[in-house]
């Protein structure tokens, strides 16, 4: 601790004398003080080894001299915290002296992740189901490695080189995906010891979807340079042009890999994303991409192996492309598969383990303001919608997705649902049920350790669904449109919420006829249409979705924090279901049900949030 000059000196304190009325005997008072200015920040010790600062101190500050006269003190320089990387520039990590790790920065973006039926190398996993690419939003922008990690930059933080070609500028290969995990957490822990990363920040793998995404740079082509494989034979068995000039592959790398960044790079000037080595990502590998609409996705909750990304220099140009997926177990290590690291965020959502194969996801919803209710002028709005301004003061979690029934009968032993499926959301479950559920994560997660203080897992309140589905709109839908007629109220289907929601006009089923029926009508796995701004699925439609609120009315001015009438006799539902008209689904909705009746039209999600 090096220390700045401290000046001491003692202080007498004035002595007064007071004259009292009626000749009362005068008093004096006074205590010696020791005075020390100081520049910084001070520090005191009572062995001259052990410092401790002194919360709140300003200059000068004064000691008693009796606490003074047991006591060291210092000063040093004031520690700022380091200042969060500039999103919009890139940015270099001194490794060494002679290393540095170059990071360009990813714009956030939504782009069409997979590859299109006529693609030539095309696997039947590039796509989400029925053969068609699906849409991915990255709501986060992030810094991805310029080049794969070399061994240079490998050996300077884990202090020893694994790969098979060796050279310091070329690509680091042999590693497994727990070797590439680590590199990450040790560049992590020392740039937080250096005082160079910010708390919030780590270094991790990419996930997949951000490997493609910043892979692309903008294509929808097989290469990244706008190009694509012209014949079949050269998928796997002869030379492909196009792919030359920008990766190192099995007709051009002579069998070993080459130094980073000889070839040219994509439009985000990322080198290497096709070939040299094949990349390892964050995610675990699942045959099927999870949903047609992704937001920030992660991969499956578990599986077997882990995602392989790029190509390597022994692979022909089918498996080079933007699109080709390859999965290997994590110990796996070859000198075809190195990596590259990201830089993120970290994220504060939570994926809470039900089971081995079961995982809750957990969306956090920052505080806010917003407008409660419908203006007069939305269709089907009901007298019960009066708008108010309500503020929300804490921050919570939220189910990206209703609860599922594999998610309820983990936890509770049992599945109520009428519509079976693991991935469809639990229906006929009471409003006491949904409590009941939620009390039980609880107590396993306190239990577990893994809840956080003062946090419990309940439903959510009615201003919280609201505030959450309508994820800064304002109109009837949370993707910025209203109904269009009167006639789609109830008689007709609703182009605009067609992508959000299953509701009445696309649950069902057409006749031989041509006419519509709800017969035969059903609930649908979560996450089959397209988000809100904030990742949340099928707020809209699929299922009633209980509140912990008893249903009451309105109040008619700004609240704060509101949870609804102290004692009522039925609960709020919210966000309309597979038998609801457009009108029934509108974010500000509301009906309301007893505690204990159960429709096998209603589920619910759940909410982690402070404890009232």
């Amino acid at each position: 601790m090096s220390m700045n000059r401290i000046t001491l000196g003692l202080l007498a304190v004035t002595l007064a004398a007071v004259t009292m009325a009626q000749a009362a005997e005068p008093t004096i008072s006074y205590a010696i003080k020791m005075e020390i200015s100081y520049t910084g920040v001070l520090y005191q010790s009572t062995d001259g080894e052990t410092w401790t600062k002194v919360e709140g101190a300003t200059s000068p500050y004064y000691v008693p001299m009796d606490e003074a006269k047991k006591l060291f003190f210092c000063s040093k320089e004031e520690e700022l915290p380091p200042e969060p990387p500039a999103p919009g520039k890139n940015i270099t990590v001194s490794l060494s002296d002679m290393v540095d790790l170059d990071l360009n920065w990813i714009e956030p973006g939504t782009f069409t992740m997979g590859s299109s039926k006529d693609e030539l190398g095309r696997d039947n996993d590039e796509r989400w189901e029925n053969e068609v690419q699906h849409q991915v939003t990255l709501t986060q922008g992030y810094w991805m490695g310029r080049y794969e990690v070399t061994q240079a930059q490998y050996e300077s933080i884990m202090g020893e080189n694994p790969s098979r070609f060796k050279g310091d500028d070329l690509p680091v290969e042999n590693v497994s995906w727990f070797d590439a995990r680590d590199f990450c957490a040790k560049l992590t822990e020392r740039e937080h010891a250096e005082g160079r990363l910010p708390e919030g920040y780590e270094y991790v793998l990419p996930t997949e979807a951000q490997w493609e995404y910043a892979c692309r740079a903008g294509t929808i082509t097989a290469f990244n340079n706008g190009t694509n494989i012209p014949l079949a034979e050269q998928i796997e068995d002869e030379y492909c042009f196009n792919l030359n000039a920008i990766g190192w592959y099995k007709f051009n790398s002579y069998g070993t890999t080459h130094p980073a960044g000889e070839k040219q790079p994509n439009a985000w000037g990322l080198y290497d994303m096709h070939g040299n080595v094949a990349e390892w990502c964050s995610d675990w590998y699942k045959k099927d991409y999870p949903n047609p609409f992704a937001v920030d996705p992660v991969g499956p909750y578990t599986a077997i192996r882990r995602v392989v990304r790029g190509g390597s220099y022994d692979d022909g140009a089918g498996s080079c492309r933007s699109a080709f997926r390859l999965a290997s177990l994590m110990t796996y290590s070859d000198s075809t598969v190195g990596f590259r690291v990201v830089l993120v965020p970290v994220s504060l959502n939570k994926t809470i383990p039900l089971s081995d194969e079961v995982g809750l996801e957990m969306i956090r919803i920052e505080p806010g303001t917003f407008t409660m209710g419908s203006p007069g002028s939305e269709l089907s709005r009901l007298s019960d919608e009066v708008q108010h301004q309500v503020t929300l003061t804490q921050g919570y979690w939220l189910g990206k997705y209703e609860v599922t029934q594999a998610q309820y009968e983990t936890l509770m032993g049992a599945n109520p649902s009428k519509f079976k499926g693991g991935d469809l959301p639990v229906d006929s479950v009471s409003w006491n049920g949904a409590m009941t559920f939620c009390a039980k994560l609880t107590e396993r997660e306190r239990a577990a350790g893994r809840l956080p203080e003062g946090y419990e897992y309940t439903l959510p309140t009615e201003a919280q669904w609201e505030y959450a589905c309508r994820a800064g709109t304002t109109t009837a839908f949370n993707n910025g449109t209203n109904l269009s007629t009167v006639e789609q109220e109830y008689k007709e289907p609703c182009p605009n919420l067609d992508p959000l929601a299953w509701y009445y006009y696309n649950s069902g089923e057409y006749d031989s006829d041509g006419n519509y029926s709800t017969e035969k009508a059903k609930t649908f796995p979560v996450g089959q249409k397209q988000p809100n701004a904030w990742g949340l699925y099928d707020m809209h439609g699929n299922v009633w979705e209980w509140c912990l609120d008893w249903y009451g009315a309105y109040p008619a001015s700004f609240v704060t924090d509101p949870t609804g009438p102290d004692t009522g006799v039925r609960r709020v539902e919210r966000g309309g279901s597979l038998f609801s008209y457009a009108g029934g689904c509108r974010s500000a909705m509301r009906i309301s049900g007893s505690t204990s009746s159960s429709n096998y039209d209603t589920g619910f999600r759940v909410a982690l949030t402070p404890v009232k």
